[in-house]
């Protein structure tokens, strides 16, 4: 009785801290993954598609970047980082070892915030809020602006990493930017993480292979509100703000450790080691539970964790056990490289880079179905989105698989676009982003 009462609580305070209520929440899609989830509300989701069937529109995005696409009130916002010599923006796609580079692009780059008309695709603006010849190096398969913007409705707030983290208001003015450091991803691979919004502040998770923090900064100014150092290396994945109680907790990924701070104050609640060697999927949640994954496809373990946000302290399990007081569950192996799972209601989805799909219990991380193939040979690395008792996989190659959000498997379709994605889905008014290497496409019925 007592964890009825307190799932109904939370459920109350998640509403109370979402207000501006059913409209925000059901028509926008204001950050990664929506509210970091990837969950929409909506009803009457396109199920179908292709290039001559269910474009609403398709525009050309120059430059390159795999952020999402984030909707707000008729206005889709995208990032990109357009090289003076174009062809420094190369790209490999699939999964394979290595992709290591051995300096960073030899041009300079234009990092930029686009703003088009979500009825007709038509580009608005297009601000370059910095140019500059990029710090760092980035993987074969990563791009300069890897990392999905936020927006409140008055600004977008747009990282990109070393090249900073900046403020952009609806009419493309440049209202504020912040240097985050020299952000260093594992082995030269680039960042990826995403900023989340917080009440008045900007939360961003910079992790590095030395110096990581994590930070929030004043929406109106950019000025620092807090910092907390993180004895971490480099991770990829975007934070999750999860309500307990009077509090909210910004949970983070990591190999070293997993952990929640409290979102107002950057106080270190709890954390839990066992984490890959590469974190790059962010946490999701859902039955009262926040999960964690992480993994590479050559190199175990590949663990999830089901952990309790409300918890305090150090939650790791004991040596050879796969739970604790603050951990409901843990498997060690399961996790993906880079996408990351999905929550609906009683059923946590796991995609793999492979193309494989596993489906576990929520509340247990008992299997449901196992190692499900999305094609013969694909390639994931969007996270998918869900809505409208489907969950949306977006393949490298184009092909979208719909899937039934239930404990047994069935694909409802198979969508083929004439594009390279790596970009997450986003879903607002009833139509669906999809941002491919050259263009962003609208999906509508």
């Amino acid at each position: 009785m007592r964890r009825l009462y307190l799932s109904l609580a939370l459920v109350v305070l998640w509403a109370v801290l979402h207000a501006g209520s059913g409209r925000v929440l059901a028509e926008n899609w204001p950050a990664w993954r929506g509210d970091g989830r990837g969950v929409s509300p909506e009803k009457n989701l396109p199920l179908t598609w292709s290039e001559g069937e269910g474009v609403k529109w398709k525009t050309a995005i120059g430059g390159a970047g795999h952020s999402s696409p984030i909707v707000w009130d008729g206005r889709v916002f995208v990032t990109t980082a357009s090289a003076q010599d174009p062809n420094v923006e190369s790209f490999r796609g699939g999964v394979y070892v290595g992709g290591n580079r051995p300096k960073p692009d030899a041009s300079q780059y234009a990092y930029s915030v686009i703003c088009l008309d979500a009825n007709d695709g038509s580009v608005l603006w297009s601000k370059a809020v910095v140019t500059q010849s990029p710090k760092t190096r980035r993987h074969t398969k990563n791009t300069y602006a890897s990392e999905t913007p936020a927006t409140d409705g008055k600004c977008v707030f747009a990282s990109f990493g070393p090249a900073g983290l900046h403020a952009v208001d609806f009419n493309g003015n440049v209202a504020w930017h912040r240097d985050l450091g020299l952000i260093r991803g594992r082995q030269g691979w680039g960042t990826g993480a995403s900023p989340v919004l917080f009440r008045n502040t900007v939360i961003v998770n910079c992790d590095s292979d030395y110096g990581s923090y994590i930070a929030a900064f004043d929406k109106a100014t950019g000025d620092p509100v807090w910092r907390t150092e993180r004895d971490e290396s480099a991770s990829w994945g975007t934070p999750l703000l999860f309500p307990v109680q009077d509090r909210t907790v910004v949970v983070t990924n990591g190999s070293r450790r997993m952990r929640g701070y409290d979102a107002g104050t950057g106080k270190l609640l709890w954390e839990c080691a066992g984490g890959a060697m590469f974190t790059v999927p962010s946490p999701v949640s859902s039955e009262g539970l926040v999960f964690l994954s992480s993994g590479h496809n050559l190199l175990p373990p590949k663990p999830i964790f089901a952990i309790r946000p409300e918890s305090s302290g150090d939650i790791t399990p004991p040596s050879g056990q796969s739970r604790s007081e603050g951990v409901a569950w843990s498997l060690r192996l399961g996790g993906a490289y880079v996408t990351s799972p999905i929550a609906v209601d009683e059923c946590l989805y796991v995609p793999l880079d492979t193309g494989l799909l596993t489906c576990y219990e929520a509340r247990t991380g008992k299997v449901l179905y196992e190692g499900q193939k999305l094609g013969r040979r694909n390639t994931i690395t969007a996270s998918p989105a869900a809505g409208d008792g489907k969950i949306y996989i977006q393949t490298e190659d184009g092909e979208c698989y719909v899937v039934k959000a239930g404990p047994q498997f069935e694909i409802l379709a198979v969508n083929k676009l004439d594009e390279v994605f790596c970009a997450s889905p986003a879903i607002s008014a009833g139509k669906i982003y999809l941002r491919g290497r050259k263009h962003l496409y609208c999906i509508g019925r």
